[in-house]
C-alpha cells in the first residue's frame, strides 16, 4: 500500500475537542482533520483508494476506543500496564532509531571491496538478472532522440543532454534487476536477446512510457555477480553491519554508566 504509515496508536486523554472548521471524519465528538491525516500518511504519494481506507481504518479504530471508554476498559490496570510497556518499547525503539541516524558510517570503495571478498557466495543471487541502464519518457520522439544519442556518444553524455527534459519520468543507472522485476513483460524478452553494451529499441508500455534500455551484463541464477553490479547491495549490508555494532557499543556504554542489580 503506498505511501501508508501505519502508527502505533497509544491512548492518550478522551476529552471533548472543539469542532474545527474543516475535517475529513468525525465519529461522535472526534475528529480527524488533514494535518492529523497527514501524520499518518505520506499525502503526498497516497493514491485515492489508499486514502479511503486509511479514513476507514481511522473510523473502525476510534468506534473501538470510544467503546473501550465507554466500557472503562481504559482505566483498568491491565490496560495500564500494556500502555506503559508499549511506551518503554516504542522509547527505546526511538533511542536507537535516532543513534543510527546520527551514526550513518562512511566507507571506502576498499572497505567495499574486501567486504566483498570476505562474503562472496552470501551475494549469490537466486534468479536470473539483468545489469543495465534505463531510462523512461512520457514522449515516444524524445525517447527515440535519446536513444540515437545514446548510440552515438554513451550513457553519460545522452543522460546528461536529456536530463532536464520535461518527458523525462526516470532512469537508472547501473542497476542490478532480477527477471521477474522486469517491467513491462516485453522488455524481457528483448532483454534475453540483447547482449551486453547493446541498446534495445523504444519499448511502450501500458502506464504510456517508452523505455529505453542499455545492457550491460546478464547473469545466471546461483551465479555471483561481480562487485561492481552488486556495489550498492554490498554498501548497504556493509553499513547496516557497522550501524549494529555501534548500537551494540553504545548500549554497552550505557551499561557501564548505569547501576544494574539483577537479583536471583
Amino acid at each position: 500500500m503506498e505511501g501508508i504509515i501505519f502508527p502505533l496508536f497509544i491512548f492518550g486523554a478522551c476529552s471533548q475537542p472543539e469542532k474545527p472548521d474543516s475535517y475529513i471524519a468525525r465519529v461522535n465528538n472526534s475528529y480527524l482533520t488533514e494535518a492529523e491525516f497527514s501524520e499518518l500518511v505520506d499525502s503526498q504519494s497516497v493514491s485515492e483508494k489508499s486514502r479511503a481506507l486509511v479514513i476507514k481504518n481511522w473510523v473502525r479504530q476510534e468506534i473501538l476506543l470510544q467503546e473501550a471508554v465507554k466500557k472503562g476498559i481504559t482505566e483498568s490496570s491491565e490496560f495500564k500496564r500494556i500502555v506503559e510497556n508499549s511506551k518503554r518499547q516504542l522509547a527505546a525503539s526511538l533511542v536507537l532509531q535516532s543513534f543510527a541516524a546520527s551514526s550513518q558510517p562512511v566507507v571506502t570503495n576498499i572497505e567495499l571491496e574486501n567486504y566483498y571478498k570476505e562474503n562472496q557466495t552470501s551475494f549469490r543471487i537466486p534468479f536470473n538478472a539483468y545489469y543495465l541502464n534505463r531510462i523512461n519518457f512520457s514522449d515516444r520522439d524524445v525517447a527515440v532522440m535519446f536513444r540515437t544519442e545514446l548510440m552515438t556518444n554513451g550513457w553519460s553524455e545522452a543522460l546528461n543532454k536529456f536530463s532536464k527534459d520535461l518527458s523525462l519520468i526516470n532512469f537508472e543507472s547501473e542497476v542490478l534487476i532480477s527477471e521477474q522485476d522486469i517491467y513491462p513483460v516485453r522488455l524481457l524478452s528483448i532483454l534475453e536477446g540483447l547482449y551486453p553494451l547493446e541498446i534495445s529499441i523504444v519499448i511502450p508500455d501500458d502506464r504510456g512510457y517508452y523505455t529505453v534500455v542499455q545492457l550491460l551484463d546478464k547473469y545466471s541464477a546461483q551465479s555471483v555477480p561481480p562487485f561492481t553490479a552488486v556495489k550498492s547491495e554490498v554498501e548497504r549490508r556493509y553499513k547496516s553491519s557497522l550501524i549494529e555494532l555501534a548500537i551494540e557499543n553504545y548500549i554497552n556504554d550505557l551499561y557501564s554508566l548505569s547501576e544494574i542489580e539483577i537479583n536471583k
